[in-house]
């Protein structure tokens, strides 16, 4: 058997989904099942920015394109930017001018990935317009062509696009109108066969059913997308018998609404279309139950937390000290986004702060909210104590949540929080809003944290006031003590246990003794 987890694309920032995908691909090969992340829009750089992140796990990723182009296995090799390599392309290398010059005065220019490795060479005429931008795999050979031509509102637009395999021969050729649009893609397989496709669905669909057409093989397939029309479109694959195709829901689907329609857009079709697939993964059983109640089949939902704890992280947290962490600090580590109303926990924080004056507060994220928590900040005279820091990548962050002594968490929703494990592993308590969905899996409160009525600012800066006008804190102290508990639950065993359990009930004659 095989599993094969579906996410939409890699970047410098990565969403908490995109980490909890990967801790359960790290789960599955710890356990001895083959297990590939699969990339479902195109991108130059997925595969850059996932050994960034994850290079224990590289020879698990996959790019769905690549097994159009039948470049799946491929010798990776560095090319870097040289004398050597703009000679081949017929062009004289520039050192001083950041270009390279043939004899017709054409031009190329070029972009590398952060490591030095070639990424695009981009072609002008002498009139210095782009014509053609070639990209490469950061694998190192030449995989993609883009054509580009100047449309009527003086635009570059990009008309074609080539997808190579390694020896050079265009797989897959996706064209656009002159309006950005796609008009169809065609693809050609290694035995000369010519599909079209009108849309970038259709061809996804084609290239998992390509992916699992060995019919001895079994594939347990799990959908970390929440686009409608391309999960519409993933239910077919489920008419396969050696495919199971469940969707993963890693976040909040119910919402108000003014049109009196509870579910969330992008989570409709497979919640109210269960039928289709396998089933739907949930991560807490608060969240199952709401979905039970607006479903038919309800014997097709099932609760898996994404996150688990190692025997390494065990040994992890019982290396932390109270006593090493830094006196009065408050971590938030979340996207600078609305529904995290930090302004809230700022707020709260300034109240604090006047009668605890250790009280200080770092935010650690990134998004478009940020000039607007920094104008709170600067009105109030915050700046001493209040600090926007930035984004910082995985490891770090859990270095840094172990060394506060509070975590606050004042989101409108969640689904089942990341760093909330991440803190509890850090041995940091958390003070959350009581909100949909994860808080209560995790916090019992006034055990290992508190939880708090959501937009209760008044309650939060008061706790927050009480827990640390005490020199003994003792109340943190018992926290901090009892997060082995939220260790011990989410342990690594139990959490395979229910991933095994599925994989047994969906392919009963296979049996997963890992």
């Amino acid at each position: 058997m095989q599993a094969v987890f579906l996410n939409t694309f890699y970047a410098e920032n990565l969403s908490g989904a995109s980490y909890a995908v990967n801790k359960r691909l790290e789960l599955f090969l710890r356990h001895q099942v083959v297990a590939k992340v699969m990339t479902t829009k195109f991108y130059l750089t997925n595969r850059y920015f996932f050994e960034k992140h994850f290079p224990n796990q590289k020879s698990s990723f996959l790019e769905f394109i690549d097994v159009l182009t039948s470049t799946i296995q491929v010798p990776e090799k560095k090319v870097l930017v040289d004398e050597n390599f703009f000679n081949k392309l017929g062009f004289l290398l520039k050192k001083n001018e950041h270009k390279a010059i043939d004899r017709r005065s054409n031009y190329v220019t070029w972009t590398t990935y952060p490591d030095g490795r070639i990424l695009e060479v981009s072609y002008h005429n002498r009139e210095e317009e782009i014509v053609r931008i070639d990209g490469y795999d950061y694998r190192g050979f030449l995989s993609v062509k883009s054509y580009y031509e100047i449309n009527k509102d003086n635009h570059l637009c990009m008309t074609r696009r080539e997808h190579l395999n390694q020896y050079g021969q265009t797989m897959l050729t996706y064209y656009f109108t002159i309006e950005k649009k796609l008009r169809k893609i065609i693809w050609q397989t290694d035995r000369g066969f010519i599909y079209t496709f009108n849309s970038e669905d259709d061809l996804l669909i084609t290239a998992l059913k390509q992916y699992t057409k060995e019919k001895s093989e079994k594939y347990f397939v799990v959908a970390d997308l929440f686009i409608t029309e391309t999960l519409a479109k993933l239910a077919k694959l489920n008419e396969q018998n050696n495919v199971a195709l469940f969707v993963q829901l890693h976040n909040i689907q119910f919402k108000e609404t003014q049109e009196n329609d509870p579910i969330r857009i992008g989570y409709s079709y497979p919640i109210l279309n269960n039928n289709y697939y396998n089933g739907l993964i949930v991560l807490t059983d608060r969240q199952k139950k709401d979905i039970d109640s607006v479903v038919e089949n309800q014997n097709n939902i099932y609760t898996i937390p994404e996150n688990w704890f190692s025997s390494k992280d065990v040994k992890r947290h019982r290396l932390v000290k109270w006593d090493d962490k830094e006196d009065g600090l408050v971590i938030i580590s979340a996207r600078l986004d609305k529904v995290k109303q930090i302004d809230q926990a700022i707020k709260s924080v300034i109240f604090a702060h006047r009668r605890v004056p250790k009280i200080h507060l770092e935010i650690w994220g990134s998004g478009p909210e940020k000039e607007e928590l920094e104008k709170i900040i600067q009105q109030e005279d915050a700046e001493d104590y209040i600090f926007l820091k930035g984004s910082l990548d995985n490891k770090s962050m859990k270095k840094r949540l172990s060394e506060a002594q509070l975590h606050l968490l004042t989101s409108k929703n969640e689904g089942l929080p990341m760093v909330l494990f991440e803190s509890q592993l850090g041995q940091t308590p958390s003070i959350c809003y009581d909100i949909d969905y994860g808080p209560d899996a995790i916090i019992i409160n006034r055990v290992n944290g508190d939880l708090i009525a959501a937009n209760d600012t008044k309650y939060l800066a008061m706790r927050l006031e009480d827990l640390f006008k005490d020199d003994e804190q003792g109340i943190l102290r018992h926290y901090a003590f009892n997060t082995r508990a939220t260790i011990d639950k989410y342990n690594e065993s139990s959490i395979w246990l229910l991933w095994k359990n599925l994989m047994e009930q969906t392919f009963k004659h296979e049996n997963y003794n890992y």
